[in-house]
């Protein structure tokens, strides 16, 4: 049977290129190197290395198992390091709404692991009042919010102002046109809209609302997947925030910035104020000036 010592010497003695160096490393005698070699060339069926005056070098099918075994290796030593130290990795709790968790937080996720230090664990809810009960409650650490209101107990702290795109099907007469307002948009456009409540939603309707329209909704959908679905067969255009339309990759639609009277959704990060030292840092970049 095939022994992981016997792979990490094989390992060992590719990397040195020599058996007597390997030795040195491993701090195994040479003819107990040479006899692990040669037994895991005998399980395998066939010589693994060229030996010559200088010392060896594998053959190719000695690469190909330096190859596959050396990243094997280097994952199972993680994960053994990982079991190891446990308890000294630090569950981090993030929520958000969807489209920032899918577009906005994977930004930040490097800052956020601390190089291990913590295990990033992410759940998506669909409103601003789950994500700051989930906060009081204790079930996040960290949220991130769209347009929130200030909070008594917890602190809500703006990140990054963002305008809506209007998002339409390629073959749209928008498609032709450089500006586009949003008076043309909410008095004759079919509107598909993400359900309420959202603050999105809350945006356009305290827009219209201003501007005495009342906007043609024959759509309302949770998931940014299915309004693009919609709108790419022509069921008519929807408003999504800079950063989701920026990102898109389906072929059926266009977007465009909203030039007359644009939008614009606020992004912030709501967590308990004796956690601002301490978290916000992972956000710096983008934190926005008072």
């Amino acid at each position: 049977m095939i022994s992981l010592e016997q792979i990490r010497y094989f390992l060992e003695i590719v990397r040195c290129g020599s058996l007597n160096k390997a030795s040195e490393h491993l701090y195994v005698s040479q003819p107990s190197l040479s006899k692990q070699l040669r037994q895991l060339e005998k399980e395998l069926g066939c010589e693994l290395v060229n030996r010559n005056y200088d010392g060896v070098e594998p053959n190719p099918q000695g690469k190909l198992l330096y190859e596959r075994m050396s990243s094997v290796l280097d994952e199972f030593d993680r994960a053994i390091d990982q079991v190891r130290h446990f308890t000294e990795v630090r569950q981090l709790r993030i929520g958000g709404l969807g489209n920032l968790v899918t577009y906005f937080l994977p930004r930040y996720m490097e800052k956020l692991k601390a190089e291990g230090r913590n295990q990033v664990i992410v759940d998506i809810c669909f409103s601003n009042q789950d994500l700051v009960d989930g906060v009081e409650n204790g079930k996040f650490d960290m949220a991130l919010l769209s347009n929130a209101e200030p909070q008594k107990d917890i602190a809500v702290i703006p990140l990054m102002t963002e305008p809506l795109y209007v998002v339409f099907p390629v073959t749209h007469s928008l498609y032709h046109r450089e500006d586009v307002s949003f008076m043309d948009i909410v008095r004759h456009e079919k509107l598909v809209l993400y359900k309420d409540p959202c603050t999105i939603r809350a945006s356009i309707r305290k827009a219209c609302n201003r501007m005495k329209v009342t906007p043609n909704i024959v759509m309302e959908l949770d998931l940014t997947e299915s309004l693009l679905s919609y709108v790419s067969c022509g069921n008519g255009v929807t408003l999504l925030p800079s950063i989701v339309a920026k990102a898109l990759q389906t072929p059926a639609v266009a977007v465009r910035e909203i030039s007359q009277i644009p939008i614009y959704r606020e992004i912030a990060v709501a967590m308990k104020k004796e956690n601002v030292p301490a978290y916000l840092p992972m956000f710096s970049e983008d934190v926005a000036t008072p």
